[in-house]
C-alpha cells in the first residue's frame, strides 16, 4: 500500500515537471518572434549604417552654388604630371588669348609627344580657362628646342595668371640627320610677316611628311610667335628639295628680330653641321 502511494506521488511529480517544461517551451515559442524581430531590426540598422558609410565614401560630391568658387592655384610654376625631371620651359607668355613659349630637351636621350597644358586663373585665383597643345616638333633630340602656342579661344579677364604642366615620353627613335634647311627672302608689312625657305633630302630614301617648325623672337630673345608648316610637296625624294613658306599676321612684325628653325620627317632629322639649327638674326 505504501509502495503504491510512492508510485502515485512519483507519477504526479513527473507529470507536473513535464507540464512545467511544456509551458516553458510554449512561453519561449511565444516570445521568440518578438526576439527575432528585435534582432533583425538591430541587424538591419547596423547594415544600413555600414551601407550608408560605404556609399557615402565612394559617391561623395562637392556641391556649390553658381556664385561660389573653389580653387587653390599655385602660380608662376611649371608642373610635371609625375615627380620626374621634365623638359625646361625656357620662356612663355600670355598674349591676349594665346600662350606662346619654347621647350628645351634637357635630357641625355630623345623625347617625343611633348605636351603642354595651361590652366588660367583670374586675379582672385579662380580658374577661367584651360587648354593644351603638343609642341611643334615630332621628336626632340637632346639639346633641341621646340615652340608651342596654346589658343584658349575666349576673352580672358585682365591680370590673368597661368600655370603650365608638361608631359612627354622617352623615345627610342634616332632619326639620322639628312635634311638640309636653307632660308631665303623674308618680308614685313604693316601687319604681317613672311619668310621663304627650302629643304633638301640627302638621305637614301624618300622623306615623308616633311615638317618645318619656327620660333620667332624679339630683341630680348623672348618668343613672339611659333608656327609650323609642311614643305610643298611634303614628300621629298633623295637628292631633291621642296620649298616652304611661313606667313602670319601680327600687330607689329618689326618686333621680330631673330628666328630659329627645325625640320623633321618620318625618317630623318635636320642636318646640324655648317651652323644649321641655330637662331637666324634678321638683317
Amino acid at each position: 500500500m505504501i509502495q503504491g502511494i510512492y508510485i502515485l506521488r512519483f507519477l504526479s511529480f513527473s507529470h507536473t515537471r513535464v507540464k512545467r517544461n511544456r509551458n516553458s517551451n510554449q512561453n519561449f515559442v511565444k516570445r521568440s518572434p518578438l526576439l527575432m524581430f528585435i534582432f533583425y531590426c538591430g541587424l538591419g540598422s547596423v547594415l544600413g549604417l555600414i551601407s550608408y558609410i560605404s556609399v557615402g565614401s565612394t559617391c561623395a560630391q562637392i556641391e556649390v552654388t553658381v556664385d561660389e568658387n573653389m580653387s587653390t592655384p599655385i602660380f608662376n610654376s611649371t608642373l610635371s604630371e609625375d615627380a620626374e625631371p621634365r623638359p625646361d620651359i625656357l620662356y612663355s607668355a600670355l598674349n591676349k588669348d594665346t600662350i606662346v613659349g619654347e621647350v628645351l630637351n634637357n635630357f641625355s636621350y630623345p623625347i617625343e609627344l611633348v605636351r603642354i597644358t595651361a590652366t588660367v586663373y583670374d586675379k582672385n585665383g579662380v580658374i577661367v580657362a584651360t587648354g593644351d597643345k603638343y609642341v611643334n616638333d615630332y621628336l626632340l633630340k637632346p639639346g633641341n628646342r621646340s615652340g608651342f602656342d596654346i589658343f584658349l579661344d575666349e576673352t580672358l579677364p585682365s591680370k590673368s595668371r597661368y600655370t603650365l604642366t608638361t608631359s612627354f615620353e622617352k623615345s627610342e627613335d634616332d632619326r639620322p640627320e639628312a635634311l638640309q634647311l636653307s632660308l631665303g627672302k623674308n618680308s614685313k608689312s604693316s601687319n604681317s610677316f613672311r619668310v621663304l625657305g627650302e629643304v633638301m633630302n640627302h638621305g637614301k630614301n624618300s622623306a615623308n611628311a616633311v615638317k618645318v617648325s619656327g620660333i620667332f623672337y624679339d630683341n630680348k630673345h623672348k618668343v613672339i610667335n611659333t608656327d609650323y608648316v609642311f614643305t610643298n610637296p611634303d614628300i621629298i625624294s633623295p637628292n631633291k628639295k621642296a620649298p616652304f613658306e611661313f606667313s602670319f599676321y601680327m600687330d607689329n612684325p618689326e618686333k621680330i628680330k631673330s628666328m630659329a628653325f627645325n625640320v623633321q620627317s618620318d625618317e630623318y632629322s635636320l642636318m646640324t653641321n655648317n651652323g644649321q639649327n641655330k637662331t637666324k638674326p634678321q638683317p
